[in-house]
């Protein structure tokens, strides 16, 4: 009797989980690569490959101290950014940064993920190549960009 309470039990649970996992699940368009760039512009992909670790945890991912989206588990944001050195960052409980020499016309990836933090997942971003983040980003839903 007390195995089956303690199955029906753990089965709820497990349940509950993952309704509330799925709760934050990007929920966006499936990837579709930007067509044109303005000319004055260069094209960063900010992505975060779908993971079961830290599925539940989203960040703001910033360039010039403004949130340009809150990254989450499975999605990506295009970010149009003017042409020079930009520093692209995320901070839970602590700071992850990349910093670009964005080329008017040129595509860049931005990689998110997540590490184990004290409190609460750490944002981890990575510059990776062009054929690793096309790849990747491949399977990414879209996320908005935040106010």
């Amino acid at each position: 009797m007390k195995n089956g309470i303690r199955s029906l039990l753990f089965g709820a649970v497990a349940v509950a989980g993952l309704a509330m996992m799925s709760g934050c699940a990007t929920k966006g368009a499936a990837f579709q690569q930007v067509e044109s760039i303005p000319a004055d512009k260069g094209l960063v992909y900010v992505y975060r490959p779908a993971s079961f670790k830290g599925a539940a945890v989203s960040y703001g991912v910033k360039a010039k101290d403004t949130v340009i989206t809150n990254l989450t588990n499975g999605g990506y944001y295009p970010y149009f950014a003017d042409p020079g050195e930009i520093e692209i960052w995320a901070k839970t409980e602590a700071k992850s940064s990349v910093t670009l020499d964005v080329k008017a016309g040129q595509t860049y990836y931005v990689k998110g993920g997540i590490r184990i933090g004290a409190l609460v997942g750490r944002p981890h971003l990575a510059v990776v190549p062009a054929d690793v983040g096309a790849a990747e980003i491949a399977e990414c839903k879209l996320i908005g960009s935040s106010p």
